[in-house]
């Protein structure tokens, strides 16, 4: 099975070093095994000493994510998204997850520029539930550590991310999470 990666072409399209940091630093968490060949996946791309403030080629980050997602598969790939929700800032009124989630979209855009990147969509569905629709460039596994990680950072509590639905490793445009809280 694939990664799932979107389909949006990501030529001339950049994405912001703090990104970049936040996956670069998480590979440092990798088992002694992996972080090598995880390292050399953004090193041989000139990502391994990203900077915040700068901006990279889109096309080589995500690549260097899908050489990572190839040598260590989903798990670690998820984690590595989950770092995103710490690597950038939410509006000052953000409070609570449906308000993270809804603003999830206008801060993945934030960081990326150059084309049409694709997106998050949320639809709050009940007091303490949701579903987000992912259409990126990422792995299917990145994204949904994306979904996780903003939750988590803006929960009181527990937090659940299950998938829903088509997914992009199967062919579908994007993938559906239904996230709780």
């Amino acid at each position: 099975m694939g990664s799932g990666r979107g389909d949006h072409p990501v030529a001339e399209m950049e994405v912001a070093g703090e990104l970049v940091a936040a996956v670069v630093g998480g590979v440092e968490k990798f088992s002694t095994d992996a972080r090598e060949p995880a390292r050399n996946a953004f090193g041989d791309r000139d990502l391994a000493t990203a900077q915040s403030g700068e901006w990279y080629p889109l096309s080589a980050y995500v690549d260097a994510i899908d050489a990572v997602h190839d040598f260590v598969g989903d798990h670690a790939v998820h984690a590595l998204g989950q770092r995103i929700a710490r690597a950038v800032a939410f509006p000052a009124d953000v409070d609570g997850v449906p308000a993270a989630l809804a603003a999830l979209d206008e801060v993945y855009r934030d960081q990326h520029r150059g084309g049409d990147v694709g997106g998050f969509a949320f639809r709050q569905i009940g007091d303490e539930d949701g579903r987000v629709e992912c259409h990126t460039p990422y792995p299917c596994a990145f994204d949904r550590g994306v979904v996780e990680g903003v939750a988590v950072a803006h929960a009181d509590g527990f937090v659940c991310v299950c998938e829903v639905g088509a997914c992009r490793s199967e062919g579908a445009d994007r993938c559906t999470y239904d996230v709780s809280w």
